[in-house]
């Protein structure tokens, strides 16, 4: 995937933070949502803006195809205290502002940022505030300059804006998390299944050619440095990590609150977070990112176990048939020769 900005080249050039939580929600199969919710997997992105209305716009590659009605605006949710402090290990304090429609986020001794509040339409991020384009086989989400005007309403310098997008993904988007299940595992009263997350950021080599022209164009001369990159993935603790590309920056069981209330369908109970992140040297940009992340988790349970008991049903009815055919059949052979002799 990849993130890059289309600045105002006469105003002071911004510099921008990402971050990345991949929430593997559905990796756990005897899980049902709260309230007969649907459990889905799902990404997301923030993007915090230093000096932001020297940027006219913000553009987010997803290499998958994603509808507007899967996306979700992130900022209601930044409203209570201890989300707020838990996504940015910070003591907030949380204000809800409503014209302009933000959230802003203050530590004790000043602003800490301002998180913008999309306008909706109809049940969706407003066309005006938020772009959704298919292009290249992938989804092109286009934070625009409206959007960008509304949270910086009377920002003062130094201030810093925030945008987070929720983007749910489906058991088809597996350019996230991709699974490999044991040829043998309808044989199996329990199997070791495969998951692996190979997450990429900015990696021209791996993008569509028409989106690295794109990158190319939009940023122009003056390209807007990326000062830090965070990636967290969070997967439940039946799921073992057998193998990381990096090394985390640190890891943690992830606590019940205010978390389970994060999700409308809930999360499974002992979900486990391993973080990666970089940081660039002063005055310079991050170019790009890559994390691979192996997980290695145990299968079982009554619907696996009930096919294995199937299967082995079916495998002595067919042994037992077989048997007495064979049995038959050398009866037969031996009473014709018998007969014959």
């Amino acid at each position: 995937m990849a993130l890059w900005c289309r600045p105002i080249t006469e105003l002071p050039t911004a510099s921008l933070e990402v971050h990345f939580n991949l929430w593997r929600i559905a990796g756990d199969q005897d899980f049902k949502g709260k309230g007969g919710r649907v459990v889905r997997d799902f990404l997301e992105i923030g993007v915090m803006l230093t000096n932001p209305l020297s940027v006219d716009q913000v553009n987010i590659f997803l290499p998958t195809l994603v509808a507007g009605k899967d996306i979700e605006d992130c900022s209601a949710r930044l409203a209570d205290p201890s989300v707020a402090q838990g996504i940015f290990n910070e003591p907030l304090e949380c204000t809800k502002v409503f014209r302009p429609p933000r959230v802003d986020l203050k530590k004790p001794e000043g602003m800490f940022c301002r998180v913008h509040e999309f306008m909706r339409e109809e049940g969706a991020i407003d066309g005006s505030q938020l772009d959704i384009a298919h292009e290249n086989g992938g989804t092109v989400l286009s934070i625009k300059r409206s959007a960008i005007e509304s949270v910086c309403n009377n920002l003062k310098d130094g201030e810093r804006a925030y945008f987070r997008l929720r983007v749910f993904l489906s058991r088809s988007n597996g350019h996230f998390v991709r699974v490999i299940s044991p040829g043998d595992k309808n044989f199996q009263s329990g199997s070791e299944e495969i998951e692996y997350i190979d997450f990429r950021f900015n990696e021209l080599r791996t993008l569509p050619v028409a989106i690295e022209q794109r990158m190319n164009k939009d940023a122009g001369p003056v390209k807007v440095p990326i000062t830090l990159i965070a990636f967290l993935t969070a997967f439940p603790i039946n799921s073992d990590l057998a193998a990381s590309s990096i090394q985390w920056h640190k890891n943690r069981l992830l606590e019940s609150q205010p978390w389970s209330d994060y999700v409308d369908s809930g999360v499974p109970e002992g979900m486990v977070v391993y973080h990666w992140k970089r940081t660039a040297e002063p005055g310079k940009s991050l170019l790009d990112f890559s994390s691979f992340v192996k997980l290695q988790t145990r299968r079982t349970g009554r619907r696996t176990v009930a096919i294995y008991l199937l299967v082995a049903f079916l495998f002595g009815l067919v042994g037992n048939l077989t048997a007495a055919g064979l049995i038959s059949l050398a009866i037969f052979i031996y009473e014709s020769l018998s007969q014959h002799g």
